[in-house]
């Protein structure tokens, strides 16, 4: 969970240095994002070794956004609590120069990450 709160204080803290940036919606639509990519993929693993599990057939992208938009919502009442957040701003803010590069690569590779793993398990599960 250190690693969570972590990622929401390296996001938020990094809108909170633009002026012109909302922080908490750059979090969440990240985050959903990112949660969306690391679902998806999980779900595909499961497909190739499970095919009977393929629930998206008929799968319009119109039902793909409704999906996002309700990963979105959940989000937002799930982990956003601006209280919470300004506590995770305290937790974190001592950190030295050297710490913070750390995390800096460490938020980039988790969520860079996950997104780049999606599209090098697509060729490897399904043989494009």
């Amino acid at each position: 969970m250190r690693f969570y709160r972590y990622l929401i204080y390296k996001l938020y803290s990094w809108g909170l240095n633009k002026k012109s940036d909302t922080p908490v919606a750059n979090v969440l639509i990240i985050l959903t994002f990112v949660h969306f990519v690391q679902l998806f993929t999980i779900y595909l693993v499961l497909l190739k070794f499970f095919p009977r599990i393929n629930v998206f057939n008929n799968v319009d992208s119109v039902y793909v956004g409704i999906f996002l938009i309700i990963i979105g919502v959940m989000h937002y009442f799930l982990i956003y609590n601006k209280k919470r957040w300004e506590t995770y701003l305290e937790e974190f803010k001592g950190e030295d120069a050297a710490k913070s590069k750390k995390g800096h690569i460490l938020v980039l590779l988790y969520l860079i990450g996950s997104i780049v793993l999606f599209f090098v398990l697509l060729p490897l599960l399904f043989g494009f």
